[in-house]
């Protein structure tokens, strides 16, 4: 298998952040931690940074990264998915047996952590890796608004002690590692062989608010 392509995606239209990938995060914008990680790791035979925004593609360019894809409008809508933007690059680059997305906004990843996800990769067993956290609180209590009434969610029978329940997981948005040929015949991240990587909670941090960036660099002090 050879190394493979890193697929970092910046779009500019957020709505509820607006220029969050832009946005400083320890004196740099997150983009440029994508980056910097990615080519600290040592994984990856190329960087690509996929965007509209021209202030992510000057700092691309800066950076000297690989492959800079300018994204046309209809990759960079609001329901444009990630997994659509792959296929499209993986189609004009298809010389790459596998690839990983490292989204700018989770900028607590290690480069350590990047090296280890991409072994879990080079398993014959194994089509995708997917980085994941422990939800802090079991969504198996959850609860609704029912004619203005709380129910249980999930029934009663979830009511439990969090030792009692099963432990349920998401994807932290950190790393993704994919083998190029499932995922093109698959058409999804979550295809088959889908392996996790286990990842803390202090460096599961997604940038979704402003308040998230203070949060980070909080985190950040501390390590």
């Amino acid at each position: 298998m050879s190394k493979p392509l890193c697929i970092i995606p910046a779009r500019g239209g957020s709505k509820r952040f607006p220029g969050k990938n832009t946005a400083l995060f320890n004196g740099k914008p997150l983009v440029t931690h994508a980056i910097e990680v990615a080519k600290e790791s040592g994984v990856f035979s190329a960087i690509c940074v996929t965007s509209d925004d021209p202030e992510v593609i000057n700092i691309a360019k800066e950076h000297g990264v690989d492959i800079i894809h300018e994204r046309p409008a209809d990759l960079a809508s609001d329901t444009a998915q990630l997994k659509t933007v792959c296929f499209t690059l993986l189609q004009e680059n298809p010389t790459y047996d596998c690839f990983a997305l490292l989204i700018p906004v989770s900028p607590l990843r290690t480069a350590e952590d990047i090296k280890n996800a991409y072994k879990l990769l080079q398993s014959d067993d194994v089509n995708t890796v997917f980085s994941i956290v422990s939800h802090a609180h079991p969504p198996q209590t959850a609860v609704c608004i029912n004619n203005g009434y709380l129910e249980p969610f999930f029934g009663h029978e979830n009511l439990k002690t969090t030792q009692q329940l099963t432990p349920l997981y998401h994807h932290n948005g950190t790393i993704i590692f994919c083998k190029t040929a499932s995922f093109i015949e698959e058409k999804e991240f979550y295809g088959s062989k889908v392996v996790p990587y286990k990842m803390t909670a202090d460096k599961s941090v997604n940038i979704d608010e402003p308040i998230d960036l203070e949060w980070a660099e909080f985190l950040l002090s501390r390590s």
